[in-house]
């Protein structure tokens, strides 16, 4: 039997930068189609932190995390696996502003 690992779904929203460099969204408002799935797979490198925590795609695509939910083992194959998680965060500014915005679209 293959060994298990620790699985995680990872609630995400591409950034780009802005001509001075910062990193932004892409566009305001955000809609529900800008918040994105990806999960730890079994070569990822870092650990997973807190909203607001940047993490790279496999593409290289740089993702702030605002939620986690559980993902299981067996249904891993349904959620795409990112890269590596980085230790730099985005201003708390906009991981608030991300948070209440994927909150209200929930429900």
């Amino acid at each position: 039997m293959t060994s298990k690992y620790p699985t995680l779904e990872l609630i995400g929203v591409k950034l780009v930068q802005n001509e001075n460099g910062q990193r932004q969204l892409p566009h305001q408002p955000l809609t529900d189609a800008d918040f994105h799935s990806w999960r730890i797979g079994k070569h990822t490198k870092g650990r997973v932190g807190q909203p607001g925590q940047i993490f790279l795609t496999e593409q290289n695509f740089e993702i702030v995390l605002v939620d986690t939910k559980p993902l299981s083992f067996k249904d891993r194959h349904t959620v795409t696996p990112m890269g590596r998680f980085t230790k730099e965060q985005v201003m708390p500014e906009l991981i608030t502003a991300l948070e209440q915005e994927y909150q209200a679209m929930k429900h």
